[in-house]
């Protein structure tokens, strides 16, 4: 699975999801590391990485305050 997402080519720019998109990005997630997040941009034509210090991989878990603020953000 990890080498088929590092293969995983960029769509067209008129191809990407335009839906506003919000990522809580942790900070220890040992599936999705912080570095990947740098490349949302060619997947999403409006996106938002919210970094979430101290969290793991699940973040609702680990930083239920960070997780409802932001969906109480982008519900409004």
């Amino acid at each position: 699975m990890v080498a088929r997402a590092l293969a995983e080519t960029e769509p067209d720019p008129a191809d990407r999801l335009a839906i506003p998109t919000t990522f809580l990005w942790p900070q220890h997630d040992p599936l999705f590391p912080r570095t990947w997040s740098d490349r949302l941009d060619a997947f999403f034509s409006d996106v938002t990485v919210v970094p979430v210090p101290g969290a793991g991989h699940f973040v609702p878990v680990e930083a239920p305050a960070v997780f409802a603020d932001t969906i109480a953000a982008v519900a409004t």
